[in-house]
């Protein structure tokens, strides 16, 4: 092998080199960097609320845990005896496993319409003893009416908005980042 091919060799090796270690440089610092600061590097499909951005904004402390204290269960009785922590969990567990991570445009409507039914069919009859939580049920009625009539991706979104917040301000559901969608924020 001549001089040449191997002065060439070894420049491509270090350039190669180069490459890789300026390319693992990057990712530690920008992209871990940024993830330890709480800060999204990733575009959020234009669906999806950016909850956990703009939480990433506030000057607050990232770790820092809020907890909210669930509300008695007496301030809410579904007509069949059935609390109203149960209901709330129920439904936002269905709307995060239908709904999150885009799967809005593809839900089935079929699915969508007979849980909104079925929520329609849980809230007769229901007693409340807060204005703010009978406020935020006549919202779940409205939206899930919609949604039985017809195939209204926003009024499902508000639903899953609705059930998120009441789990974390009704429930005591420990996460802090919310729509801001509820009449009740806690006691």
């Amino acid at each position: 092998m001549s001089w040449k091919k191997m002065i060439g060799w070894i420049l491509g090796i270090v350039v190669g080199g180069g490459v890789i270690v300026a390319s693992l440089a990057f990712y530690v610092f920008i992209v871990l960097g940024n993830l330890d600061k709480g800060k999204s590097i990733v575009k959020k499909p234009d669906n999806e609320s950016s909850v956990v951005e703009a939480s990433a904004n506030e000057s607050e402390d990232v770790d820092k845990k809020v907890v909210n204290e669930p509300v008695d269960k007496a301030v809410v009785t579904l007509a069949d005896g059935t609390d109203g922590h149960s209901f709330i969990s129920k439904y936002h567990e269905f709307y995060n496993d239908t709904l999150c991570w885009g799967r809005i445009d593809t839900a089935s409507y079929s699915e969508q319409a007979q849980t909104a039914s079925e929520i329609l069919q849980s809230l007769e009859g229901v007693k409340i003893t807060n204005k703010d939580i009978a406020k935020d049920f006549e919202a779940i009625k409205e939206n899930a009416k919609i949604v039985v009539k017809e195939d209204n991706r926003a009024a499902m979104r508000q639903l899953h908005r609705l059930f998120h917040d009441l789990d974390i301000y009704f429930n005591g559901y420990d996460y802090h980042q919310t729509f801001g969608v509820t009449e009740f924020t806690g006691e």
